[in-house]
């Protein structure tokens, strides 16, 4: 993947980065509903990425909560992670900050995939719990995130939270 890569206003380079889709997981899902509703129900979601900066490794974290009248019926997890190759990596480093900033148009895609993968988890377990086909909203990653974001050099995870957007289904 090609991506422009700012330094500073003045400078620009483009970039090559390579990066792989390591593991794909659920990390929730929960029916809270005794007899599903009828009608539409309202979809709230979040995206969160959080880094380990030494093994090159990026994770994209999305949830869906699926509420009719206020009450949660439906919460759906998914995590993605992704490994960066070390040429790649280096190059989004920068020296003045300590950090690495991911460019945004990356980070759209990350969550693209990420956002992607939920969908399919979604029918496959709606399918399996006997629920009704549940349809994931079409989301813009690019109306969510539209900054480049930045990971400090630590050796622990750092969480930085992207925000929400609500819906209806």
């Amino acid at each position: 993947m090609n991506i422009e890569h700012y330094n500073n206003m003045e400078q620009q380079k483009q970039i090559q980065i390579q990066f792989r889709l390591v593991d794909v997981q659920e990390l929730q899902f929960v029916n809270l509903s005794k007899q599903w509703p009828e009608g539409e129900l309202q979809v709230n979601n979040q995206l969160q990425f959080n880094c380990d900066t030494e093994k090159r490794i990026v994770r994209c974290v999305t949830n869906f909560e699926y509420k009719k009248n206020d009450i949660t019926q439906l919460i759906l997890g998914v995590q993605t992670v992704f490994e960066f190759a070390r040429e790649g990596w280096s190059a989004m480093y920068d020296l003045n900050g300590d950090q690495w900033i991911l460019p945004v148009g990356l980070v759209q895609h990350i969550a693209d995939m990420t956002i992607g993968a939920a969908r399919g988890i979604l029918a496959i377990r709606s399918e399996e719990a006997g629920l009704p086909k549940q349809i994931l909203p079409l989301i813009n990653p690019g109306q969510i995130l539209q900054n480049n974001i930045s990971f400090k050099r630590i050796p622990q995870t750092k969480t930085m939270p992207i925000g929400n957007s609500g819906g209806n289904a």
